[in-house]
């Protein structure tokens, strides 16, 4: 994924086939890693216990095929009307086996992995007929095996997957009733990597182990990154390594480069720790600036580039302050967003990346700032969606309300590390979950995530009806209430569950409720959208959600559009929908300050917003207009001042007329291949086209071309339900890329229809992530005489005396002529700010014109920022500018600078302070020089130059 938009993938590469150099973008590394995604064509069948299909000359002829991410049990929304209860013994609990041939190609110096991202419940991986091995801590979480040994090099190897989802009171959840479906089959990405034996191991093997980057400090000018390497050597002999890691921004840019080194014995790892400030180009990650750098680290093995590693990090401080609250960057953040259960009808968990990365911007288009990941460790893509969109998290272990001590806790307790290790990079993820839900704190999970990552928060998962009504070992009291339950006066509250009404009321209760305390931090909805569970009731099994902000197909529900009047910025209004009109009363979202509310163009009110007490601290609580809304044509209009800043109009619902086709997130494509899918949604609308929210109607969807309905077969695909106005369903990309036509049909109702394209499915993971570095040298140069303080981190260039001074960067040569003598000044103190070893001396010109004169510079753009401080007599001299004159392969240029600060430079102000400079953005054209002067614009004024900073851009 890349910025708001989910990256579209450009190369094919075969499973085969190594990464090369071709292949990646301007500087990424060509190493011997290779990670290839190996989800599409494997044959599944469910199995006996006792039957283990993994030989090579197995017959599996008869066997379905699928793709990853699979759910091997597609049910309807009301799972089939099952009526086992919620602990789930016997519902699902199978051994789901998938094979696949695979051709592999190692060099005697190469490793072999499969990763999976998640497998329901135990894994048990097989290769040409032999056990690698069996991993069964926990369903939730990423896990690998080396096959290096077992692999037959340069053939097609026989993959075989034993998905055990059996019952195991080991393993968490089971043995006890969750509030979710523990859906099977290997529902999260499966790859197959390749490194150098000298390779970066996992993330999640050890407490030192792959990559953990962490932000030590973190201040609004400048932080200082951290970044710690585990290199394991499974060579036999000792291997002299090189490790070089560059820090680069979001465009692409090298800021830092750090190297180490170090022998490492055969068979032992080594991790590397470096650390580097960031001063230039520096942001902030926040909800409103999600900005993020990127960690590439290259191994060298004797001055060979053999592995490398790339993450994603952010700077963001988070602290919590008695009377303050949850402090983001050192301002009080107020966490409002829901809770989010990862399945979605039909497909269970097997959810692709596409649609986690569609999940998280639904979720930020309505302002939500923080999602409580309930409650298991969810997908990576997800977590990256929340990092690039800006969405703060709270992540637990997989659990509900019951738990065992012995080899149930220590199991949870692993898989706690586990999920903390994968995702410890990400500065999405602020808290970590230490509790049990409904029960509150555990010491044991607490300890764990506080030694894998001090520098996060935790939170209890407590209940106000049972179990300790603090904090108690965390750091934050997490508690549920759908009442009005109190807080510890003690403790740092989040309400992590309360409750959902259709009119958004409920919402707006709870939130202004824990707005009134400052040590409350945040209050986040149960449910963000609709889950399956199996909650038996008096009458009848509960299988599905219907209170959440969203239904279990992601349609929003109405109280979805308040969370947008009241976190977003843009001018907004809304007219909820019939399904919330009752007594007559018609209620209005907006972020304005009145709104004006029409019937047929006729005037019913012109309103502020309520003036409830129960809702009172909501920056925008909703309108209430008491109407009886017959047929009429309603319009809102949202003003301010007295100016319609926005408008929305509805008419009531009719007669059902026509169905509406629309795609879900269009500008995000659908993959061809098998792997991703795609929500197609067939509104039932009136002659107005106003959706009927209430329509109880099947609808018949039809795919030709490139893709297909998926589980077409099954009788609630082939006439599907319709919910809230909708009938949703998925759509599959066939093998073969190219335009897909979708029909919807409904007895006598106008049919709807469309078309997309799909795009061609790629494998290469590295190729298909990889962004472009620009590793550009940046020059910093102080210019100086001879035994001058100099700057930190800068190159000093000593001119002593010279009346024409030189020096080289790179292949350019900077000279500095004037048209009088050139002045030196040796520098006895230091102006007060940054940059004032540089600024303190430096070579000038009594009067007239200082010129920089820049020759051999090869073809390009480039950025010069020169410093340009005088130690005249300061009471005559400031404020002054500089008149400049460039002359570049663009041609001629002249202006006046006007960058210095109002009072910067007052020479009655002993306050901090930063040298003046001039930004000049500079075209070569590879062959003649380019030219700058300076000259101060006041009379009888020196012109001083103290240093610069020089860099190529794109």
């Amino acid at each position: 994924m890349e910025g708001m938009n989910y990256k579209i993938l450009t190369i094919f590469i075969l499973l085969s086939s190594a990464v090369s150099g071709a292949n990646l973008p301007t500087g990424y590394p060509a190493t011997s890693r290779t990670k290839q995604n190996i989800n599409l064509d494997w044959k599944f069948s469910k199995m006996p216990k006792a039957e283990i299909p993994a030989a090579i000359n197995f017959d599996d002829s008869g066997w379905k095929m699928v793709c990853i991410p699979h759910n091997p049990d597609p049910l309807s929304l009301s799972l089939d009307s099952v009526t086992e209860h919620w602990s789930q013994k016997e519902f699902l609990r199978d051994h789901n086996w998938y094979r696949k041939q695979l051709y592999i190609e190692l060099e005697a110096n190469e490793k072999a992995f499969i990763e999976f991202e998640g497998v329901h419940n135990a894994t048990e991986l097989w290769v040409n007929g032999k056990l690698v091995g069996r991993y069964a801590v926990n369903g939730y979480i990423p896990h690998h095996f080396d096959i290096t040994d077992f692999v037959n090099s340069g053939e097609v190897n026989t993959i075989a997957i034993d998905a055990d989802n059996s019952f195991d009171a080991t393993i968490a959840p089971d043995p006890d009733e969750t509030d979710y479906v523990k859906w099977a089959g290997i529902y999260r990405d499966v790859y197959l990597v390749k490194t150098n034996k000298l390779h970066v191991n996992f993330n999640w093997e050890d407490f030192d182990a792959g990559v953990h980057i962490t932000t030590p400090s973190v201040k609004k000018e400048n932080g200082t990154v951290s970044v710690k390497t585990t290199v394991l050597n499974e060579y036999e002999k000792d291997a002299d390594c090189r490790i070089e890691t560059m820090i680069v921004d979001a465009d692409g840019y090298v800021l830092k480069k750090i190297e180490s080194s170090s022998k490492i014995k055969g068979g032992h790892k080594n991790t590397f720790r470096q650390t580097t400030e960031i001063t230039d180009n520096y942001h902030l990650w926040s909800p409103d600036n999600p900005y993020l750098y990127r960690a590439v680290s290259v191994i060298y093995l004797n001055d060979k580039p053999v592995d490398f590693v790339e993450n994603k990090f952010g700077f963001r401080s988070i602290e919590l302050v008695d009377g303050q609250g949850l402090l983001l960057n050192g301002k009080p953040f107020f966490m409002l967003g829901v809770n989010r259960h990862q399945n979605y009808p039909h497909i269970g968990d097997a959810v692709p990346n596409s649609m986690h990365y569609e999940a998280a911007l639904r979720y930020k288009q309505a302002g939500i700032n923080a999602i409580r990941l309930s409650h298991y460790p969810q997908d990576n893509s997800f977590i990256e969606a929340c990092d690039e969109l800006g969405i703060v998290l709270y992540e637990e272990a997989s659990s509900w309300i019951q738990w065992k001590q012995g080899e149930w806790m220590n199991k949870l307790e692993q898989s706690l590390r586990v999920m903390v290790r994968n995702h410890r990079n990400h500065p999405s993820i602020i808290i970590w979950g230490a509790g049990i839900n409904h029960r509150g704190p555990v010491p044991q999970l607490n300890n764990a995530a506080k030694e894998e990552d001090p520098f996060r928060l935790t939170a209890s998962a407590s209940s106000p009806w049972c179990g300790t009504k603090n904090a108690g070992v965390t750091d934050i009291y997490a508690t549920m209430d759908y009442r009005r339950t109190d807080w510890p006066e003690g403790d740092f509250c989040l309400l992590m569950e309360h409750g959902y009404s259709n009119n958004s009321l409920a919402n707006q209760h709870h939130i202004s409720r824990y707005k009134k305390r400052n040590n409350n931090i945040g209050a986040l909805l149960w449910v963000g959208a609709d889950y399956n569970h199996m909650r038996p009731t008096e009458k009848q099994h509960d299988m599905f959600t219907e209170y959440g902000l969203q239904t279990a197909y992601r349609v929003p529900r109405p109280a979805y559009y308040w969370y947008v009047s009241e976190l977003t910025d843009a001018p907004y209004v809304h007219i909820t929908d019939q399904s919330v009109y009752k007594n007559q009363k018609i209620h209005v979202y907006s972020n304005a300050s009145e709104v004006a509310l029409y019937a047929n163009d006729k005037l019913i009110a012109v309103q502020r917003a309520d003036n409830d007490p129960l809702r009172i601290r909501n920056a925008h609580p909703s309108f209430t207009f008491h109407y009886n809304w017959t047929q009429e044509k309603l319009t809102a209009k949202a003003l301010n001042r007295g100016k319609v800043e926005a408008t929305h109009f509805r008419t009531k619902a009719g007669e059902a007329y026509a169905l509406k086709l629309a795609v879900d997130n269009p500008d995000i494509p659908l993959e061809s291949g098998g792997s991703d899918l795609k929500m197609i949604r067939a509104y039932v609308v009136d002659k107005n086209g106003e959706v009927i929210t209430d329509a109880d109607l099947k609808v018949h969807f039809e795919a030709t071309g490139a893709g297909t309905v998926f589980y077409a077969d099954k009788p609630y695909v082939q006439n599907m339900q319709t919910y809230h106005g909708a009938a949703s369903i998925y759509l599959k990309g066939n093998a073969t890329a190219g335009e897909v036509k979708i029909k919807a049909s409904l007895g006598k109702l106008k049919t709807a229809s469309l078309a997309l394209h799909t795009i061609p499915y790629q494998s290469d993971e590295i190729a298909n992530y990889a962004a472009a570095i620009y590793d550009y040298p940046i020059y910093k140069i102080d210019i100086q005489t001879e035994g001058q303080l100099s700057q930190f981190g800068w190159r000093v260039e000593k001119g002593g005396d010279k009346d024409e001074f030189s020096f080289q960067t790179g292949k350019c040569t900077f000279s500095v002529q004037a048209d009088s003598n050139l002045k030196w000044r040796k520098g006895t103190n230091t102006i007060l700010g940054n940059l004032g070893y540089m600024a303190c001396d430096g070579v000038y010109v009594e009067s007239g014109k200082l010129k920089l004169i820049l020759s051999g510079l090869p073809k390009g753009k480039y950025v010069l920022k020169t410093y340009h401080h005088s130690f005249q007599d300061v009471k005559k001299l400031f404020p002054y500018n500089l008149k400049v004159e460039r002359k570049d392969a663009k041609g001629e240029f002249t202006y006046t600078s006007d960058d210095e600060a109002v009072g910067m430079y007052d020479a009655n102000d002993i306050g901090e302070r930063k040298p003046i400079s001039v930004t000049n953005y500079i075209d070569s054209d590879g062959v003649n020089s380019v030219t700058i002067t300076f000259e101060t614009d006041k009379e009888n004024a020196a012109t001083w130059l103290n240093g610069l900073e020089f860099k190529q851009i794109k």
